[in-house]
């Protein structure tokens, strides 16, 4: 969600002025499995969290596979 910034001026002459913000409303989910970008078809125990880019959605995978014996863990740049 964007950050949400009032800016109030306090020169003004006609004095306090009312200012309200509303926050945009959403479908929210109480649930990790219940969000709609997330594939939970192998939710086990121990399950792992893989973003899946060809589907653009959050994918648990119960097992990790390499074909060059390597594993590399990156999680990106923020």
């Amino acid at each position: 969600m964007a950050n949400i910034i009032a800016k109030i001026n306090g020169n003004n002459n006609s004095g306090p002025q009312r200012v309200s913000v509303q926050v945009p409303s959403s479908t929210s989910s109480s649930t990790f499995k219940g969000l709609s970008d997330v594939n939970v078809t192998t939710l086990e125990d121990g399950a792992l969290i893989q973003y899946d880019a060809s589907t653009q959605k959050f994918t648990t995978r119960t097992t990790i596979e390499t074909t060059t014996g390597t594993l590399k863990f990156s999680g990106g740049q923020f």
